[in-house]
C-alpha cells in the first residue's frame, strides 16, 4: 500500500489527498508535525531532505513535492483522470495550477511565517498583512483565470480536475487566515461545489486523524 506523509494543516499533502481519494486509490497516512519541528528528524530528513509534507512511498520509491506526486498518480492510475484530452485543456489546467503551487502557496507556508515571526521580528498583524496581500492578489488572478468558456460546475468543464484539486486547500488555507473572499464569486462557487463531493470532503483538514490529536 502507498505511504503517505501527511501534516493535517498542510496545503500541499491536502492536495494529495484529494487526489488519491478522487482516483479512489488506497494509502496509508504517516504523520509529520510541522508545528514542532517532528519533520526535521534525521530518519525522516533521509526520505525527503527538505524536510516538508507530502512525499509518497510506492514500494520504496520516493516522490516529494505535490504537483510531482500527483503526475504520478494520474500516470499510474489513469482511470477517473484528473487532467482532460486536448493539448490547449491540459495546458489551461496546468497554467491554473502553477498559479497556486508554484506563486500563491510558496508565500503562505508555515516556515514563511516562522520566519517573519522569529527571524524578522513580524508581529501578528504585520504576518496577517503579508498573508492577506499575497492570498488577495493571487486569488484575484485566479478569479480573471476562471472567467473563461471552458469554466464550467468546476474549474475546468462539468467534472473535477487538477485546478480543482489544487484550489480547494488554497481557498480553505484562505480561510483560515480570515481573508474576505467576497470579490472572488467564481473562485466560492466552485469551492462549495467540491465540498459536496466525498473525496474533497474526506481530505479535509478537519477529518484528519492528526487533527483530532491536536484537539
Amino acid at each position: 500500500m502507498l505511504q503517505l506523509y501527511t501534516y493535517y494543516r498542510s496545503v500541499a499533502a491536502h492536495r494529495v489527498r484529494i487526489a488519491l481519494n478522487h482516483k479512489g486509490v488506497p494509502y496509508k497516512s504517516v504523520f509529520i508535525d510541522l508545528e514542532h519541528t517532528k519533520n526535521e528528524s534525521e530518519e525522516y530528513l533521509r526520505l525527503n531532505p527538505q524536510g516538508l509534507v507530502p512525499a509518497l512511498v510506492d514500494e520504496g520509491f520516493i516522490i516529494t513535492q505535490s504537483a510531482a506526486i500527483m503526475d504520478y498518480l494520474e500516470d499510474k492510475y489513469p482511470d477517473r483522470p484528473l487532467m482532460p484530452k486536448t493539448t490547449r485543456e491540459r495546458a489551461r489546467v496546468r497554467s491554473f495550477t502553477q498559479a497556486i503551487t508554484a506563486d500563491i502557496h510558496p508565500l503562505n507556508t508555515i516556515r514563511v511565517y516562522r520566519y517573519l515571526r522569529d527571524r524578522q521580528h513580524v508581529d501578528f498583524d504585520g504576518r496577517r498583512r503579508w498573508f492577506h496581500y499575497w492570498l488577495g492578489k493571487g486569488f484575484a488572478a485566479l478569479e480573471s483565470l476562471l472567467d473563461h468558456p471552458d469554466t464550467g460546475d468546476f474549474c475546468h468543464g462539468d467534472r473535477p480536475t487538477l485546478m480543482d484539486v489544487v484550489l480547494v486547500p488554497q481557498v480553505y488555507n484562505a480561510e483560515q487566515y480570515d481573508l474576505d473572499l467576497s470579490p472572488y464569486p467564481t473562485v466560492r462557487r466552485i469551492y462549495r461545489t467540491c465540498l459536496t463531493l466525498a473525496a474533497f470532503q474526506a481530505a479535509g483538514p478537519e477529518t484528519q486523524p492528526d487533527r483530532t490529536e491536536a484537539g
